[in-house]
């Protein structure tokens, strides 16, 4: 994710290879309603499109995918770690109308109106200013461009019936996320933010993503485990603390009687006027 001059404190979870078992189980959960939205928010062949956090570059190799032909995709991302990957990927692939460059996402050095669609997913929930963030964004679109842009709220996230670990996993975010000068509920802010930024009408759509079984159910135990070090710093938790969360997240997952909440994801899309 990005990183702005003197505003976001050091990204908490791993970035590179050390991400990628992680980041691809995301992709598994989140991919296809990503694939969905998109979709519908109007990505066709020929456009030009530019993902801002880009991580490891699921999302932009797909993208490249659906704008051929004629169309190409630019990412972006802070973490050299992250796009080192984004390119090996992209080459393996052979995606050759997919590019990745450094930058931050308050100043992407991208070209300004330039393109026909501008994407990010789990972004603003990282930064301390998100709307400057989506003013840049918007700068990036020509008149007419679409912006779409993805993120949660820690309120999303709960299990039926209930459990002390996933209870203790939201006051622990939104605890860290006090100390990084960040929004757990940013995800529900987006339609507003959206209209402070120049976007009249934005749209708007919520995907709940709920599991019962399957490897994916420990995403939030794999996640915890990654922002330890970064929990501890700020007090949210102790090391004898996370280590119990993490099993009874590790059990939960094993159990299909406990239905996990995994995430509430809010969808926003626009046009540039």
């Amino acid at each position: 994710m990005q990183n702005g001059p003197h505003r976001d404190k050091p990204y908490i979870l791993a970035t590179g290879e050390q991400a990628v078992s992680r980041l691809d189980l995301l992709e598994r959960i989140c991919g296809p309603g990503t694939h969905h939205l998109l979709s519908a928010a109007g990505l066709c062949p020929g456009m030009r499109v530019a993902e801002i956090g880009c991580g490891i570059g699921h999302t932009a190799r797909w993208m490249s995918g659906q704008v051929r032909p004629g169309g190409c995709v630019a990412g972006v991302d802070s973490s050299s770690e992250q796009l080192q990957v984004a390119k090996q990927s992209a080459a393996e692939s052979g995606a050759t109308n997919v590019s990745f460059c450094e930058g931050n996402a308050y100043e992407t050095g991208l070209q300004q109106d330039s393109f026909d669609l501008v994407y990010s997913r789990f972004l603003l929930c990282h930064l301390a200013d998100p709307a400057k963030a989506l003013d840049e964004m918007s700068s990036l679109l020509k008149r007419g461009g679409i912006l779409v842009c993805e993120d949660y709220d820690d309120g999303g996230i709960f299990t039926e019936p209930a459990t002390h670990c996933y209870k203790r996993l939201v006051e622990i975010s939104n605890a860290v996320n006090r100390s990084h000068g960040l929004d757990s509920y940013i995800g529900l802010k987006l339609p507003r933010l959206f209209r402070e930024v120049g976007f009249s009408q934005p749209e708007v759509n919520v995907n709940q993503i709920a599991l019962l079984r399957g490897e994916e159910k420990r995403f939030w135990e794999l996640t915890l485990r990654e922002a330890a070090p970064a929990i501890l710093a700020a007090h949210a938790s102790t090391s004898e603390e996370l280590d119990a969360i993490c099993e009874e997240m590790r059990q939960i997952a094993q159990d299909e009687s406990i239905l996990l909440m995994l995430a509430r994801v809010t969808q926003v899309c626009a046009r540039r006027p």
